[in-house]
């Protein structure tokens, strides 16, 4: 059939040269034995294609021991054995993109969590210990989620990477690129760069792009597994109302009364945009309130969303709460620089422009991350602090459907 294909689109070629003036018999022929000969590695270039490699078997290639080259793929492919990805990775119905750290990233990765050599297995054996304590004696689930962070359920080569402002990964969580540098959620170590020399290495079940550095979804120094989770950082604040307008004080009240603060404890892998009171404060001015007592203008706040939820303002605060949970881990620089937040409330995103939160009230202010208290690490996510708060619906809207 190849053949077959090969000769129609020759003589397609050949008859095309004819009618620009290649009329002449010798000069046909030269130009026929010329084009047969082309598309003879054409199609076995077709043929190799069709008998490419997997992603698992190019990584198994580097061998099933460590050594000093550290340009392939032994720790990578230890890792891949111990987190049993292999057969996912081998499965040519799969169409996938993986970044595959070579063993120099894993060294790196190793000596930025205190390792102080410079052998493959000695990095690896480091690596498997961090994550050991980081998962109260199991390493494979935090290993699994690193690994999969390095896997997009898509076949993407280096140009198309370029087009992205953000790659949605296996983990669940977003890797941000910049021309060829890859931003990942570990905000204090160096981000990832492609290998451009061994980038576009193609196999039958995807694309593989070498990096220089391992990409992390978590804060492997400062996410212990006894972090408190996201409730409990809130409930630090104590839930008095005070004069402290930094702290949450209204926001935990108001997750109380919604009932979320389970939700705000065990669900993972949330970001959590949280209003500081002085942003409760500056919503109840909005509404209308002329003090700036905290428990005051949490009342305030309270008594609008009763009058505008027809004598219930539970399911409007909770909307409102939802709307700063995101289902997903972003950084600040995610957030900074990438596109739009999902929320935990149906259809509602929130759109980042620069420190800027753009909501869905255009009639008041945008909320801004505050940089000094962003990036909060808890055992279930992030939290970053708003100056004002996320509104789902406009003030507007509250107020007339208070009158």
């Amino acid at each position: 059939m190849k053949k077959s294909f090969v000769a129609k689109i020759g003589a397609q070629v050949l008859s095309l040269l004819l009618l620009l003036g290649v009329s002449n018999t010798a000069s046909a022929y030269d130009y026929s034995r010329w084009l047969n000969a082309f598309f003879d590695r054409f199609a076995k270039k077709v043929e190799r294609n069709e008998n490419r490699q997997s992603i698992a078997e190019i990584v198994v290639k580097s061998g099933t021991k460590f050594d000093k080259n550290s340009r392939d793929y032994d720790i990578l492919l230890a890792a891949v054995l111990a987190a049993d990805l292999d057969s996912f990775l081998g499965d040519d119905s799969q169409d996938l993109t993986v970044f595959a750290p070579n063993d120099r990233a894993f060294i790196r990765l190793a000596r930025d969590l205190g390792y102080e050599g410079y052998d493959e297995e000695g990095a690896f054996d480091a690596i498997v210990s961090t994550l050991t304590a980081l998962g109260g004696g199991d390493p494979i689930p935090l290993l699994t989620t690193i690994l999969t962070y390095h896997v997009v359920d898509e076949a993407l080569f280096f140009g198309e990477l370029r087009q992205l402002s953000s790659i949605d990964t296996l983990a669940s969580t977003r890797i941000v690129p910049r021309f060829r540098q890859l931003i990942d959620s570990e905000p204090e170590l160096r981000n990832p760069k492609i290998i451009l020399r061994d980038a576009n290495i193609k196999a039958s079940n995807g694309v593989i792009h070498t990096i220089s550095r391992v990409l992390i979804p978590i804060d492997l120094d400062n996410t212990p597994a006894d972090a408190e989770t996201i409730t409990s950082i809130v409930a630090r604040s104590g839930g008095t109302f005070d004069r402290n307008y930094h702290d949450y004080d209204a926001l935990l009240n108001a997750v109380l009364a919604a009932g979320l603060e389970d939700e705000l404890a065990t669900l993972q892998n949330l970001t959590v945009f949280a209003p500081n009171d002085l942003a409760f404060v500056r919503l109840a001015r909005a509404l209308g309130y002329h003090g700036v007592d905290e428990a005051e203008a949490f009342n305030f706040i309270v008594v609008a969303l009763t009058d505008l939820g027809g004598g219930d303002p539970i399911p409007l605060l909770t909307n409102v709460l939802l709307y700063h949970v995101s289902p997903e881990v972003r950084t600040l620089n995610h957030i900074v620089d990438g596109e739009d937040v999902a929320t935990l409330l149906s259809d509602a995103a929130i759109e980042p422009s620069g420190r800027s939160l753009v909501d869905e009230d255009d009639g008041v202010r945008n909320p801004k991350l505050l940089f000094s208290a962003s990036d909060l690490r808890a055992s279930n996510g992030l939290i970053h602090t708003v100056n004002r708060v996320l509104l789902p619906v406009s003030v507007t809207e509250i107020l007339a459907g208070e009158q």
